[in-house]
Order: structure tokens, then C-alpha cells, then sequence
């Protein structure tokens, strides 16, 4: 009896350890990361921020975040090709969904011969953070012709970019800063290229004195080099609505000022100063910055 029950025991163990062949789960205890294969393993995952790879969690409104999956494998073959799908979403305070795609890599719908194989879910963090939101991204990966699939989520959040030094005396704005559109980034240290075309960005702007459902902004935007030399000097950006304003909704949408730079001689620090004044009160919002042209 006892050679028996031996025998079912080792049969059990078998059979269950065959079940959890290819299956992982991994926790990184510096990002909080987790991840399961079942089917579908991954060697290793690495965080990329504008290009560069940088193992945190703690990311700047506006960067372009790339979540790379080296070496997947446990996909189906089919004549030399895979077939992967790719779902991302981002919630927020672990219940409202901000961002949503089904599948990154609809364009391979003839598969890929690439191997190893390196998949990479990109997203941008322009997020809202003023309110110490809390987010989490999940990745899942699937075959299009097995049933094996991997599961990865990040859990992040979003900080001001402390580029600009902005103050607001009565307005209202969800985010500020300063956008290379040259490079599609935001801009986050004071070097800047004088080859590349820069975009102050105020967004959801509320607060304005109405005047027959109407507000008059003023937008005055300036750069001086370290000699006083005013390179910019606009006193209202939007003088168009100077006397006939605009409507809230309008305002609220977005205001920017585009800057480019001429070739010449550089005299660095510039000072780059903008305000947003109301017409019809004293509320303001006071942007500045000290920038290195090269």
C-alpha cells in the first residue's frame, strides 16, 4: 500500500509542475513594477524617457515614456513569422482610464521574422498632476495564433516640470511649459538649440473677468540677452482681441507663443519672461526663465 500511494504522489507533482511550465512572475521593488507570463516570457523590461534609459517611476509632464520588452519569446511560429499584439492603458487614482490602445502593433498584420524580438509601448505623461494623481500603465501582450500572453503593469506619477518659474495671482491653469517642437519633447533643462523651434504652452486657462461673455487677455512675451539687448518684445501677443475679446471656452483651450532664434552672436543667460494679464482686473500670470542658446 504504502508503494502505491507513493506512486500517486509522484504522479501528482509531475502533472503539476508541467502546468506551470513557462509561466513567471516578477516584482521590481525599485519601480513597484510586477509582471506574469504565462505562455509568453520576456528576459528583461526597461524604461526609456525621451530615449534614454532610466529605471524610474517618477516622470515630468509632457516626456515620452517607451516601456521596452527585450527578447519575447513563447510566440507561435507560423512559416517563420510571429504574430504579437500589443494593449496599453493608463488608469488614473486606479479607476479612470486616460489613455487606451488596443493594439500598438496593428501594423504588422503580416507578422515579423524579427529575432530576438524587441517589443516597445510608448505614451506621453501629459497628464494632469496638480492634484498628486497616482497612475498605473498595463501592458498585455498576446499571440495572434496562441493562446499565450504576458501582463505588465508600472505604477507612476507625474510631476511640474520646474523648468519655468511661474506665479499666478487669480488665474487659474492646469499646466505651463515649454515645448520643443523641433524634437516633439518638452524642454526640461535651460540648453536649448538655436536651430530648433520652441512653443510656450498655458493650458486650460480660466479665471478672467467676464465682460458680455467675453475676457480680454493680454499675452506679453520678452527675451533679453545678458547685456539687456531685447531680442523679443511683444506687449500683447494677442492684440487681435484686444477690443473684441474672446470667449472663455476659446481661452481655455490653449494659449501658446512660438519662439525661434536668428543666427548671431550669443550672449548667454537670455531672459525669457511672459505674461498673461486679465484687461478688466489686476490678475496676472507672471512666466519666467533663464535659457543657454547654443
Amino acid at each position: 500500500m504504502q508503494k502505491i500511494s507513493t506512486l500517486i504522489v509522484l504522479i501528482a507533482i509531475i502533472t503539476l509542475s508541467s502546468c506551470r511550465f513557462n509561466q513567471s512572475v516578477k516584482k521590481d521593488l525599485i519601480t513597484g513594477a510586477y509582471s506574469r507570463g504565462d505562455g509568453i516570457g520576456v528576459d528583461a523590461i526597461t524604461i526609456e524617457i525621451n530615449g534614454e534609459t532610466d529605471n524610474k517611476n517618477k516622470f515630468v509632464y509632457g516626456q515620452n515614456v517607451s516601456l521596452v520588452f527585450n527578447n519575447v519569446t513563447g510566440l507561435t511560429n507560423s512559416n517563420g513569422k510571429t504574430f504579437p499584439k500589443l494593449l496599453l492603458y493608463v488608469l488614473k487614482n486606479e479607476k479612470d482610464t486616460v489613455l487606451y490602445n488596443p493594439n500598438l502593433l496593428k501594423s504588422l498584420t503580416n507578422g515579423t521574422e524579427a529575432s530576438p524580438l524587441r517589443l516597445k509601448a510608448n505614451f506621453r505623461t501629459a497628464l494632469p498632476h496638480q492634484s498628486n494623481e497616482k497612475y498605473q500603465v498595463f501592458i498585455e501582450i498576446t499571440d495572434k495564433k496562441g493562446d499565450g500572453k504576458f501582463n505588465y503593469e508600472l505604477p507612476f506619477v507625474v510631476k511640474e516640470n520646474d523648468l519655468l518659474d511661474v506665479k499666478s495671482k487669480g488665474i487659474d491653469y492646469s499646466n505651463i511649459y515649454l515645448w520643443n517642437e523641433t524634437l516633439k519633447q518638452p524642454v526640461l533643462d535651460s540648453n536649448v538649440s538655436s536651430e530648433h523651434l520652441f512653443i510656450l504652452i498655458l493650458n486650460d486657462i480660466e479665471g478672467l473677468e467676464l465682460v458680455k461673455e467675453k475676457v480680454f487677455p493680454i499675452f506679453s512675451l520678452n527675451l533679453t540677452d545678458n547685456k539687456g539687448k531685447k531680442i523679443i518684445s511683444d506687449p500683447n501677443l494677442l492684440s487681435a482681441y484686444d477690443e473684441v475679446g474672446v470667449s472663455p471656452k476659446e481661452l481655455k483651450n490653449q494659449v501658446t507663443a512660438k519662439l525661434t532664434f536668428t543666427k548671431g552672436a550669443i550672449n548667454n543667460p537670455y531672459k525669457l519672461s511672459a505674461i498673461l494679464k486679465d484687461k478688466n482686473s489686476t490678475k496676472e500670470i507672471y512666466i519666467s526663465t533663464e535659457l543657454y542658446i547654443n
